[in-house]
């Protein structure tokens, strides 16, 4: 565990202080009326190392004022020494403010450690912590400070061991993501399966219309054989009048005889007419059910090409991923070879004013005088030693990141080949077969299709000698019958009601043969409705997946969250939760004793869970570091004493009091 404790701070051009120093204990109280720098304090020191003041505010306004004016002319500066893992370092931060002749300001920062001049991240470097972890340890407010998605990154982190493989495990309910896990992550599976149902989505509110068009093109629901019945009583009405025209007929005997054998050639003429309707009627179904085969040999391969394309795309988006890598590595290679070394600044030397109290004016004492010229000396030869082992580990560090380097661009550059000469070559080959398939299964259904187009309606019998034969032998019976009953009323009447009934009969033919084609056309009803039942039920089966994700991470965090509770002490997490609807959703709520320190008015009772997550922290991170408690006054002497007592690490208390003046005292014994 790295140990950081604050021993001196000094300020220049800060805020409220031009010039001023403070020594930091152990356990030290900081107080006195609002408006006396008890907040600059705080500030200087979250500046100095994170850049934001105490409330998180990036790049804060530090320059001190006069009169609401700034001071320009002269740098912001903060030195802070500290004793880091068993030795003193010096950190100091300036900011220097530059204004251009058409008034524009500006405002750099610049660091050092132990006199060294840095860049931000070197100095960030010279630490063996992060400073985000470091940022969490110091400012008890900071962690819960985070949105809760980012405070739910770091509490996942604490169980060891524990994957969304390892909770898939433990519950066969979610059985049905092991497969999938197998080869993605969750996120990769929940945005293939969002993509997909918004596509099906799409595809399926398209069907309710085609089945419309579909239907609209069938005739309404007509009973055939009703139909057939009506045709044949119709018949029988015909044959009826035909036999009522014969009475008529002087020559009714030989009439009678036509009209006869015309009734036997008709039921002939209509044998040979269904036969040939039943021929075409076979012929439709077999060819349909060839289409519906192709059909669905063709969905499935086009299923089989959607699913391939997607891991192609995956393939894609590695290799670009990579190749970005690699130009990033390649660009951070060429700036790690050009980089060099700061050169090393001298510590100035001592002036009078040095040897001077800043407070009275008044030279100090000869051994105060000789201990400040002797520490000096001892800063100057330490700044020197110091850059000399920094110049050489900033060298052999050179050497190692630029292997380093050399190492990550040649294992990119394997695995973007292994990408694009192996693994997305054998993607676009499958690729490749599977549309060949689609392609041609897609095309035996289309030729099927153009067959069953091409089936008339109604049979040609044109070329059929015997209904030929047939239809001539009852027009020549028809017309001799005619001709004997030409100059009969009577039969001119019955004539005429034989013409009606045979429209009638000839309007019942055409709608038996309407009713024929409604086969074709409900087979293509069904085919709709199923291709809309498999999208329904893709759908389905993603919506599943989707509600298997969801249940998996409320697994993971009934799971989990007793282990990660145990990391801390009077704070506990709620790390999911029931809506108003009944959803379970996620979330991240704090609690302390039982309350919400989202919503609860006790202000001291917050600054009491913010500590307990600060020194949890430092445990988790591995980092002892002075905590800056600020608003302490919020916080009864018990409770104060409570979290003095339980921290065993640098504390900082600032508080507001009735003191007129500033006061730094260290905390008593009794007081802890």
């Amino acid at each position: 565990m790295h140990k950081l404790n604050l021993k001196r701070i000094h300020l220049e051009n800060f805020k409220a202080f031009k010039f001023v120093d403070f020594d930091f204990s152990d356990k030290m109280r900081i107080c006195g009326q609002n408006g006396l720098g008890k907040s600059s304090l705080a500030t200087a020191i979250m500046w100095t190392l994170f850049g934001v003041d105490y409330d998180f505010t990036n790049n804060p306004k530090v320059r001190r004022e006069v009169n609401g004016e700034p001071v320009n002319d002269v740098p912001v500066a903060v030195e802070i020494v500290m004793d880091y893992d068993g030795k003193e370092v010096t950190v100091q931060k300036t900011q220097k403010r530059s204004i251009s002749k058409n008034g524009e300001i500006a405002d750099s920062n610049f660091y050092s450690v132990n006199g060294v001049n840095r860049t931000l991240r070197d100095f960030n470097a010279y630490f063996d912590f992060s400073f985000d972890d470091l940022l969490m340890c110091m400012n008890p407010a900071a962690f819960l400070a985070q949105k809760p998605v980012e405070m739910r990154k770091f509490l996942f982190k604490l169980p060891k061991d524990v994957s969304d493989k390892d909770i898939v495990a433990r519950f066969p309910e979610l059985s049905g993501l092991a497969e999938l896990l197998d080869q993605y992550t969750v996120e990769e599976i929940t945005a293939m399966n969002k993509a997909s149902i918004t596509r099906l989505t799409k595809e399926i509110a398209e069907y309710p219309g085609r089945i419309d068009e579909v239907n609209r093109q069938i005739v309404e629901d007509i009973d055939v054989a009703e139909l057939e019945l009506q045709i044949n009583a119709l018949k029988e009405q015909i044959s009826d009048i035909e036999r009522q025209e014969s009475d008529t007929l002087s020559q009714s005997d030989e009439i009678r005889a036509m009209q006869d054998n015309i009734l036997e050639l008709q039921f002939k003429k209509t044998d040979i007419e269904t036969k040939a309707y039943d021929v075409l009627r076979v012929e439709k179904a077999k060819k349909q059910a060839d289409y519906s085969h192709h059909c669905e040999e063709a969905m499935k391969f086009q299923t089989s090409i959607n699913q391939l394309q997607i891991k192609e795309d995956k393939i894609q988006n590695d290799i670009s991923r990579k190749k970005a890598e690699k130009d990033s590595l390649l660009a951070d290679y060429g700036k790690t070879a050009a980089d060099t070394p700061p050169e090393f600044v001298e510590l100035p030397d001592l002036n009078e004013n040095d040897l001077v109290c800043p407070t009275c004016g008044q030279a100090f004492p000869l051994d105060r005088r000789e201990q400040i010229i002797a520490d000096h000396e001892k800063k100057k030869k330490d700044r020197l030693a110091d850059y000399q082992t920094f110049l050489a580990g900033y060298e052999k560090g050179k050497e190692e990141r630029l292997a380093e380097i050399s190492e990550q661009g040649r294992k990119l550059r394997d695995e973007i080949a292994q990408l694009e000469t192996i693994e997305l070559p054998d993607m676009e080959k499958k690729i490749f077969e599977a549309k060949v398939e689609h392609d041609s299964a897609l095309s035996q259904a289309n030729k099927i299709l153009a067959e069953i187009d091409k089936i008339p309606s109604q049979p040609d019998l044109s070329d059929n000698q015997e209904y030929e034969a047939i239809c001539f032998e009852i027009s020549t019976k028809e017309e001799a019958i005619r001709s004997i009953s030409k100059e009969d009323y009577p039969r001119a009447k019955l004539r005429s009601r034989k013409a009606e009934i045979q429209s009638e009969l000839d309007s019942a033919k055409e709608r038996l043969a309407r009713v024929n084609n409604n086969v074709v056309l409900e087979n293509r009803l069904e085919e709709l409705r199923q291709e809309q039942i498999q999208k329904s039920q893709a759908k389905a089966d993603c919506e599943r997946i989707l509600d298997l994700l969801a249940e998996l991470d409320k697994k993971k965090n009934e799971y989990l969250v007793e282990d990660i509770n145990k990391h801390f002490g009077r704070v506990t997490w709620r790390l999911f939760e029931y809506a108003k609807n009944g959803n379970y959703q996620t979330c991240c709520v704090p609690m302390i004793d039982g309350f919400d320190i989202r919503s609860t008015a006790n202000h001291g009772r917050v600054l009491e869970a913010q500590m307990d997550v600060a020194l949890s922290i430092q445990k988790i991170v591995g980092i002892n570091a002075p905590v800056l408690l600020d608003n302490a006054e919020a916080l009864d002497s018990g409770n104060l004493k409570r979290i003095l007592s339980g921290a065993d690490c640098q504390m900082i208390v600032f508080a507001v009091s009735d003191s007129e003046e500033l006061k730094v005292e260290t905390i008593k014994k009794e007081e802890k």
